[in-house]
């Protein structure tokens, strides 16, 4: 009786082992590539540098990136990864929120080099820096 108790606690602490080993890689496969922005307002460009997996971006100053430009509205757009891809959406913004010129309807990829254009703010989207 002891053999099969002492048995079964090693049984349950390997698959214990087991699960937290495999828990540790799937966190490999899951970590967010860090996603540049260059910003630009009138003649002023700073730079911003994100790991988190959601950017909020608007004049709100509870916002991630605050935008400090009257065309912006209080929470105007949404950076998020997700599917190994960044993503764009407006938040129903006033003014809208275009990416490469093109108007944002829905959530859309973001690639290396894409302009992000919210009221009258340019932005610059990398996810690695050059």
């Amino acid at each position: 009786m002891v053999i099969l108790a002492y048995l079964f606690i090693v049984g349950v602490g390997y698959v214990i082992y087991r699960d937290l080993k495999k828990t540790v890689n799937q966190q490999d496969f899951l970590s967010i590539p860090s996603i540049f922005m260059q910003v630009q307002i009138e003649q002023q460009i700073t730079s911003h540098q994100y790991t988190q997996p959601e950017v909020i971006l608007g004049r709100d100053p509870s916002c991630d990136l605050v935008l400090d430009n009257n065309k912006i509205s209080l929470r105007h757009s949404r950076l998020t990864y997700h599917d190994k891809h960044w993503w764009v959406e407006d938040l129903d913004s006033t003014n809208g929120s275009f990416l490469n010129n093109v108007p944002i309807d829905t959530p859309t990829i973001i690639t290396n080099g894409d302009q992000l254009k919210l009221g009258h703010v340019q932005i610059t989207i990398s996810e690695y820096q050059a």
